[in-house]
């Protein structure tokens, strides 16, 4: 078995990537779940690709592997809490839950198996995400987007013969998802260099050291599915998502609250571009341009209006409390905004060094196949605008977003992307 390396005190012991690895399940059961009966959990579209392949290799090795549990291909499978508690009802003692597909699967049965107390495996279907690694489960509770407790999957078994067989809207979302750990990575050093959230260096290099090159090609899905692997190893690392996201996740959490069918990677793409573009645009500023565009302080009355008006549609849970638990006002204010020009110089090199040009992302975004405008996302350009502004209110994770947010440049900033997005002049009307 070719085994990736993993970081020592994580969940997961065993992360087997090559061609051919479906056939070493049954090594792996016997090693790291002994005494388990395997039952596999799939769709139509993943038991086809390797759920009855896998189910016969464990049959024909005599671990009496338990009857499946298929969802039908009727349904139209979503990561949503609803779908646990039937799942969980059907485990029996002794079962060892087998996640057969891709990330909705995989956060469906690692939730369920985390309410269960049992661990389980992870058989991925498609380079799609990069939750399959990490601990948590993206989950849509009563509308709400949240990542739920639970463990990362105890094993992951990666045949590359199946990853390759994946539809390529699915490869291209893993993609999108690598890709954006790049502004991410942006963002936690902003938040780094204004001492508000410090970067670990061993979490930092999972992701980042060999990033950029394994987006260069995306045609090279071992590399891509690699570095969503150790992206979730960071994650399981540091127990946060800080390492995989920032102000583009947020954009897609509100995106998908708002009911944009697109995949996840799809929709973190779109954030991706509109978030390297803001920082590309904003580290072009002096110290003393910043210091002019500074706009006076609203009140909190102000802010309160601003935020009902921009959550009025009701969806996105806690949000009105984060924001304003976020909010800075009188002499807290002007410390940060102190705070923030006198590192302007230090961040605008340190993210610089880091992001690639929005240009140069785009173009492989699109290369890749994935949406690089609204329109081929499918959502006007006031949603993709609100989308931007609302992500700045859902988590407190410190972003560019709320860079613009403290100093009052926000309408200025968002206004920069109407000649890139607004108007798809970039083969626009292409369909993803």
């Amino acid at each position: 078995m070719r085994t990736i390396p993993i970081p020592p005190g994580l969940e997961t012991e065993l992360f087997v990537l090559e061609s051919g690895a479906l056939s070493s399940v049954p090594a792996v059961c016997r090693e790291i779940f002994p005494g388990c009966r395997p039952w596999l959990i799939a769709d139509g579209n993943t038991w086809r690709a390797a759920g009855e392949k896998l189910q016969n290799i464990l049959r024909n090795a005599g671990l009496e592997p338990l009857e499946p549990y298929l969802y039908p291909d009727r349904i139209v499978l979503h990561a949503d809490e609803a779908w646990v508690e039937p799942l969980r009802q059907a485990m029996i003692p002794g079962a060892l839950p087998i996640a057969v597909g891709g990330g909705t699967i995989n956060d469906i049965v690692k939730r369920t198996s985390g309410v269960a107390g049992v661990p389980y495996c992870c058989i991925p279907t498609a380079p799609s995400v990069d939750g399959y690694t990490s601990s948590g489960a993206a989950m849509t509770v009563k509308g709400l987007k949240q990542t739920l407790p639970c463990p990362a999957p105890r094993a992951i078994v990666a045949d590359v013969d199946v990853l390759h067989s994946a539809p390529r809207e699915m490869a291209a979302a893993g993609y999108a998802d690598l890709a954006a750990k790049i502004p991410a990575g942006a963002e936690w050093l902003i938040a780094d260099t204004l001492g508000i959230e410090p970067i670990r260096q061993d979490v930092w290099d999972l992701v980042q050291v060999e990033l950029k090159r394994q987006i260069a090609d995306f045609t090279n899905l071992d590399g891509i599915f690699e570095g969503l692997g150790a992206t979730g190893f960071a994650m399981q690392a540091y127990h946060d998502s800080r390492p995989a996201s920032g102000a583009e996740h947020l954009c897609s959490h509100v995106w998908e609250m708002e009911g944009v069918a697109a995949s996840h990677g799809f929709k973190v793409g779109l954030g991706t571009l509109a978030t390297t573009l803001l920082m590309e645009h904003v580290f072009t500023f002096t110290r003393e341009e910043l210091a002019e565009k500074m706009t006076a302080p609203r009140s909190r009355n102000e802010r309160e209006r601003e935020v009902t008006t921009l959550l009025s549609k009701g969806i996105y849970g806690s949000a009105a409390a984060v924001a304003m638990a976020k909010f800075l006002e009188g002499e807290a204010l002007e410390r940060r905004r102190q705070l923030i020009l006198d590192n302007w110089e230090t961040l605008r090199l340190r993210v610089k060094a880091q992001l690639l040009p929005f240009a140069q992302l785009r173009r492989l975004l699109h290369d890749a196949g994935c949406p690089v405008t609204p329109e081929e996302l499918g959502i006007s350009y006031a949603d993709f605008l609100h989308g931007i502004r609302t992500a700045q209110l859902i988590r407190k994770r410190y972003t560019i977003l709320d860079v613009f947010d403290e100093c009052g440049i926000m309408d200025e900033m968002l206004a920069i992307l109407a000649p890139e997005f607004d108007i798809p002049t970039f083969e626009a009307g292409r369909k993803c």
